[in-house]
């Protein structure tokens, strides 16, 4: 099931503030940087002279500390609850003061797949609430202690590299349905009778179901950042939002591609049920055939008329006649598979094609 937030009561405010019920407990660090340095700091610390700041909290269980560091940084109360409203449809909010945008980052250990985090953007700062302590940001860390690049250049471009890692999560996480849907190929045309397989394709294309919720309106988060126009995005930076915004469109297409996939690999199995039934009905087919004539042939001895005059079954009191008569059946048998190997149907035989009528005769080399 997916994880949700606790549930508010109808009519109440919308600014009212409810921790999740399985909330992480909550941690809180501050990375104080500038061109020339890096210091990472437990807990929430005020902005230095000069220094950029991103404040990384994980986990939503103490409530008043989230709420006192994002009153700090400027959030309205309206946004302080949205931090905590978890399922949320990713999206973007554009103002010339802030920057937020919400986005669902895949983590195979989660109830549905999915963990949410929010990404503001200020004026000096970059704010991220996670929902667990896991997350795919550990590169951008290591850009921003080793200083290489333009990690360091602004609060604009590290809200990029936050928005662009965990984009760029969602390719490993795909790939490994494209994996699963070959292995899956290959058992269904070894064991197409397996249940499980009908269960694990049924499970990945549910999975795909909730990736493709969660990227389908990346497209639009992003494209309200490119369309309206903000100070806090300069526009040395828009090359690479829109470097985001084809990321997208691409994993957006995988998932569509997989879906594909996933379905053909059910009509896969049932093309493989239906030829492994099509199989043993051909089996059985040729076995009844085999032993029609054995049964015609048992079933006229087996009527019990007057032997003496020669027209009822005058072998009835013959002294050969039971092996006569087994060793007809036998025969009836030979020739009925006989014709069946000649016709290609069992024993490797194939069935000899007639020539078409052109009018023409080939010639043999």
């Amino acid at each position: 099931m997916p994880r949700k937030s606790r549930p508010m009561e109808v009519g109440s405010s919308p600014m009212t503030i409810l921790a999740p019920s399985d909330a992480s407990p909550t941690q809180i660090r501050t990375h104080r940087y500038t061109a020339g340095q890096h210091q990472v700091l437990d807990g929430f610390h005020e902005a230095a002279e000069e220094a950029l700041r991103w404040v990384d909290i994980q986990g939503l269980a103490d409530t008043s500390a989230i709420s006192q560091v994002a009153r700090s940084l400027g959030l309205s109360d309206l946004a302080i609850a949205d931090l905590f409203h978890l399922g949320q449809r990713p999206h973007a909010e554009v103002a010339d003061q802030q920057v937020i945008m919400v986005l669902q980052m895949p983590d195979p250990e989660a109830d549905d797949g999915f963990d949410q985090m929010t990404l503001v953007l200020g004026e000096h700062f970059v704010l991220t609430v996670r929902e667990s302590e896991k997350d795919c940001l550990d590169m951008v860390r290591r850009r921003l202690s080793s200083g290489k690049g333009r990690i360091r250049s602004g609060s604009g471009y590290l809200f990029y590299a936050l928005m662009d890692a965990v984009i760029d999560a969602f390719f490993p996480a795909l790939e490994q349905y494209g994996d699963a849907a070959e292995d899956l190929e290959e058992q269904i045309l070894d064991v197409p009778q397996d249940r499980s397989t009908v269960r694990e394709i049924h499970r990945i294309k549910r999975d795909l179901i909730g990736f493709r919720h969660a990227i389908w309106p990346l497209r639009e988060a992003i494209g309200a950042m490119l369309r309206d126009d903000t100070l806090l995005i300069d526009e040395s930076l828009l090359p690479f939002f829109r470097d985001c915004a084809d990321h997208a469109f691409q994993l957006l297409d995988m998932v569509e591609v997989y879906r594909e996939v996933a379905q053909g690999l059910v009509d896969l199995q049932l093309s493989s049920l239906s030829n492994r039934m099509n199989e043993i009905m051909k089996v059985l087919t040729m076995i009844s055939t085999v032993f029609i004539p054995m049964t015609f042939i048992a079933g006229v001895y087996g009527m019990n008329f007057n032997t003496e005059s020669p027209w009822n079954l005058p072998e009835l009191g013959w002294h050969f006649g039971y092996p006569y008569a087994l060793a007809l059946m036998a025969g009836s048998a030979i020739a009925v598979l006989m014709i069946f190997r000649r016709k290609g149907w069992i024993l490797g035989g194939r069935e000899r094609s007639k020539p078409q009528a052109t009018g023409r005769r080939l010639s043999q080399k």
